[in-house]
This record gives C-alpha cells, structure tokens and sequence, in this order.
C-alpha cells in the first residue's frame, strides 16, 4: 500500500509543474488579447496624435529613465531594426529624444521628453479608466479574487527573477 500512495504522489509531484506550465503560458496572451491590446488600441484611437501601440510601448519602458536602443528593444522583445523605426516616430513627434550616454560616446540614449511625459502620464489615466470600466461588469468578490490572484503571480513571479 505504501508503495503504490509514494508512486501516486511522485505523479501529482510531476503533474503540478506541468499543470502550473500550461496555466502560465495561458495567462499573458489573455492578458495582451483582452487588456493591452483592446483597452490600449480603444484608447489611443481618440488622442488625435499619430501613436500606434508599439510607439506607446516605448513610451512607458522609457518612464522608468533613458535607456539605448538595444535595452528598450530586449525588454519589449522588438528587433533594433523596428526599435529606430519606432523611436524615429517619437522623435518626429517630439515625445522623446536621442542623446549621446557621457559615459559612452558611441551609445545613444533614448529618453521621454517634458510632452510626452506628460501624454504618457494623461493616457495612462485614461486606460486605466477603460480597464475599470472593462472589468466593472464582475462581482465584487471576482475582483477581490482577481485583484490577490495577480498579487500572488506578481510576488512568485519576482522569485524566479
């Protein structure tokens, strides 16, 4: 009997990394489906700027600081050939600007300028304003459940980093 309750729990021991697998590669294209890309797309198309959704992309890994080229282009997973075309837009529109890094002459950094820190910071309001009217159709007990879900994935996730 004991043998065969080890060999039953050696399998559940193998089956929840699996399972945990499977639900992890499910979650970000739900979340890029149904919030980035709907919510932020829906928002943009009424700014009267010429902004597509890589261009705000950018604009919010950029918040954090100036960065080169090649930084912006790993975090958000985008080839530099992209990456120039994507920056040439915002410099045309005057939302950020190149400088050449003290530190490195042959590195240009990339960096939010005063306009569009300040779209970024008006948009921003206004998506998150979609995403409460998106999800204001569940109860209040699904989004406290959803609210310490993503808390949950958050916290674990920062474990692996």
């Amino acid at each position: 009997m004991y043998r065969k309750d080890l060999q039953e729990s050696d399998t559940v021991k193998r089956d929840i990394p699996d399972s945990v697998v499977t639900d992890l590669l499910s979650i970000p294209p739900l979340v890029f489906r149904i919030i980035r890309r709907k919510l932020i797309l829906t928002a943009l198309a009424d700014i009267g700027v010429d902004i597509r959704y890589p261009h705000f992309e950018v604009m919010v890994v950029l918040k954090e600081g100036p960065l080169h080229v090649a930084e912006i282009g790993d975090r958000l997973q985008v080839a530099k050939a992209q990456m120039t075309h994507h920056i040439d837009r915002l410099v045309a529109l005057n939302m950020v600007d190149r400088t050449v890094d003290e530190a490195d002459r042959r590195t240009i950094n990339v960096s939010l300028t005063k306009k569009g820190r300040t779209f970024l910071e008006k948009q921003e309001k206004h998506i998150i304003n979609a995403v409460r009217d998106y999800i204001s159709c569940l109860e209040d007990e699904e989004l406290a459940t959803v609210s310490q879900s993503l808390r949950t994935l958050r916290d674990t996730l920062s474990k692996l980093q």
